[in-house]
Formats: C-alpha cells, structure tokens, sequence
C-alpha cells in the first residue's frame, strides 16, 4: 500500500496571510467603477464672449501633454476634479486652431470679478468667480497648483498666449485664469 504522508509542522504564517480573502470577493463589478459625478458640458464668461461652448473630457496626449479638442470646444482633464470639487478642475481650449478663433481667444482680457458658469450633465449649474490671471513661459507651468488633486475647489482656465513662434507653430506662453466657486 502506498505510504501515508507524514504531517508536516505548521508554517509560521503572517499577519498579512490571516488577512487574505478568497479570490472569490476580488471579482469584478462593473458596479464598483461607475463614476458618478457630475460632467461638464458647458462653460460660458460673458465678458469674454463665450455662450455655452462645449465642454468634452479629454485625456493625455501620447508626447504627455493634456489633449485639447478643435476651435469650438473647450477640453475638461478628466483625470482631475470636476468643477467644484476639491482641488483643480482644468478647463482648456485653444485661442485660435486652422485658422478659426477659439473658445477662449479672448481668455487674457478675462476680468478679475467675471462670473464663470458651468453647466453640468445632470442638469445644473455652478457659478464661479475669477480671482487671478496669471501668464507663464509654457516650461514654467505651475504643474502642482494647475493640475492639483485637492485643496479648496478652484476652476483653472487655461489657453496659450505670448508671442507665436512661427517655426514652432506655436505660443511661447500659456494664460491662466483662476477662479473660485460662488456661493450660492
């Protein structure tokens, strides 16, 4: 008859390993990553000319840079805050693209005071107030506060600016308007 298995000593085990679950309970549920805030959809900054542009998420180029949609179009970064939440929503769009005007051509003239109102897909809005503007040499972004991931709630405009490099095909600045939520 074949022989028994003789019973080994037990194994020291960690902590850790008494925590382990089965794999059963790391099943995926579509459920568990519906996100569920709100989307932008609009913007408009009467001062500036801009009546409920559209808004569409966008993501990251393959170079890493943020992408931006057309003339006619203003970019939310999905991956950060939506407007109102904690940290920086980034809204951006170009001054002018093939030769049509952009969304925010006009974004540098944005007064300190303007009203900022952003429409959401559930259908309400929120209003924001400009408190900064700001112009910064494209390689000296502020990355940490524009793309910040929490803090106060703050709606971060952005569009390029300065002077245009032709051989580049491009503004050798970018200008940001901050602007903070109204209370309601």
């Amino acid at each position: 008859p074949p022989e028994e298995e003789q019973p080994t000593a037990s194994r020291p085990t960690s902590t850790l390993a008494e925590e382990v679950v089965s794999l059963e309970s790391a099943l995926y549920d579509a459920a568990d990553h519906v996100d569920d805030r709100a989307v932008p959809t609009s913007i408009s900054i009467e001062g500036i000319g801009v009546v409920e542009a559209p808004v569409i998420d966008v993501g990251v180029e393959e170079n890493g840079d943020m992408e931006i949609p057309g003339a006619e179009s203003v970019g939310w970064y999905r991956f950060n805050p939506t407007p109102g939440e904690a940290g920086s929503a980034v809204l951006a769009a170009h001054i002018s693209y093939n030769g049509t005007p952009g969304v925010f051509r006009y974004l540098a003239d944005v007064e300190i005071g303007e009203r900022v109102v952003v429409a959401f897909d559930d259908g309400t809005k929120a209003e924001f107030e400009v408190v900064e503007l700001a112009q910064y040499d494209k390689q000296e972004l502020p990355d940490d506060r524009v793309f910040a991931k929490d803090g106060d709630p703050v709606l971060t405009l952005i569009t390029c600016g300065g002077d245009f490099n032709r051989s580049l095909r491009s503004y050798e600045d970018n200008v940001v308007a901050y602007a903070v939520p109204v209370a309601a």
